[in-house]
């Protein structure tokens, strides 16, 4: 039998049908590149930037390896005394340098513990801030004399490592970042209990908010020794565990949520003009490919100091030889970057300072990295590093 040819009304029929579906799919389409256009100048202009400029870091910088890798300095921020202006009441505790290889498939977090005691170098005056001579003194104060700039001038000249970008973190949007993606799981050895960051934590795998991880980055006295050592561990933890919640299907997947956190995220950082959204987000999705034996924190190797109560000296043997390996973009696994003597021992109350005569381990920390969070269980844990 042979088909009848359709009727002309419903060759029409089938012309308006398809109109329409094209039509529909055109005003989707439009809709959704406006959506992620507004997002986009959105999340861009939550990012405030600040030029790090040649007056600010000196001719004699060091060289940059001939490689595609990449040095980050990190540092977190604190506004003291309810002072709001630029800079002025503003403190840096944290201070890390993160470097990506150049194929992306390795990266190292390196601390460096705020009560160092090292050479800091000279540096302009900027912003309101008075700059800084030359003098031994604390890492961290080279950031309330010449802002970031300065701070950036220090790290590249104590490791003879090129830095490419920094970004300041606000540890008061921190907790924004936190709350978005619906707490960070984290394993408490034991019981916490800080009046001053008003923390009390049992011991057991934690959901922790953002009022409660910002105490727990920022508690130092009432744990260990009570120096920036044990702080330093402690946030080298949350950072991993918080990365592994954000970069989990149970954030990427869900729309609302990673809006939230990347609204939040952008609110709180200041960076360089060059390291923009497009090249965050970049080098977030490379970070996710990258397996958990090839994501590296460490800590500068120190000891404390025996001329100076309270400070930590570096190591220079082992800190050097740390350097060399990140400023060539050489694999921290099987460097043997290690010192033998041992960490400092648990403070009694009764002591006022940490023991002078101990040095801290040169290792390298392989913090458990996978791109699922770890599921919160009321079951006792214990932190125990990956070799």
């Amino acid at each position: 039998m042979i088909d009848e040819p359709p009727a002309p009304e419903d060759n029409a029929l089938s012309r308006r049908r398809r109109s329409w579906l094209l039509w529909s799919l055109a005003i989707v389409t439009v809709i959704m590149l406006a959506v992620a256009a507004t997002v986009y100048a959105k999340l861009t202009g939550n990012i405030r930037h600040i030029e790090v400029t040649r007056e600010d870091l000196g001719d004699a910088r060091p060289a940059k390896a001939p490689t595609a890798a990449l040095n980050i300095l990190v540092v977190g921020s604190d506004q003291r005394d309810g002072n709001t202006a630029k800079y002025a009441g503003e403190r840096t505790d944290t201070i890390m340098l993160v470097h990506l290889s150049t194929k992306r498939n390795n990266a190292a977090v390196i601390s460096f513990p705020r009560d160092s005691l090292v050479q800091l170098p000279a540096c302009r005056s900027r912003e309101g801030l008075p700059g800084q001579q030359r003098h031994l003194g604390m890492i961290n104060s080279s950031f309330n004399f010449g802002g970031i700039g300065c701070t950036w001038k220090t790290i590249e000249t104590l490791t003879g490592i090129h830095i490419d970008h920094f970004v300041k973190v606000d540890f008061t949007g921190f907790k924004g970042m936190v709350d978005s993606i619906g707490g960070v799981d984290l394993c408490i050895p034991e019981p916490i209990r800080d009046k001053y960051v008003q923390l009390n934590l049992p011991a057991g795998w934690q959901t922790l908010l953002g009022e409660q991880a910002l105490g727990y980055v920022r508690a130092r006295y009432s744990l260990g020794d009570g120096s920036d050592i044990g702080r330093i561990q402690r946030q080298q933890d949350f950072v991993a565990a918080m990365a592994k919640k954000a970069m989990s299907s149970e954030t990427l997947t869900n729309p609302a949520r990673l809006l939230g956190f990347l609204h939040a995220a952008t609110k709180s950082v200041t960076t360089d003009p060059g390291l923009t959204p497009r090249v965050m987000s970049d080098l977030a999705l490379t970070a996710r490919s990258l397996s958990s034996d090839k994501v590296h924190f460490v800590t500068t190797p120190w000891r404390y100091s025996t001329a100076y109560p309270g400070r930590v000296e570096w190591l220079e043997g082992p800190a050097k030889k740390l350097f060399r390996l990140i400023a060539a973009d050489q694999p921290l696994t099987g460097s043997k970057v290690r010192h033998t003597q041992p960490a400092a021992p648990r403070r009694a109350k009764t002591d006022t300072k940490p023991s002078a005569h101990h040095a801290g381990p040169a290792t390298t920390t392989t913090v458990p990295y996978s791109p699922e969070p770890t599921p919160p269980s009321s079951a006792p844990c214990a932190l125990v590093p990956a070799s």
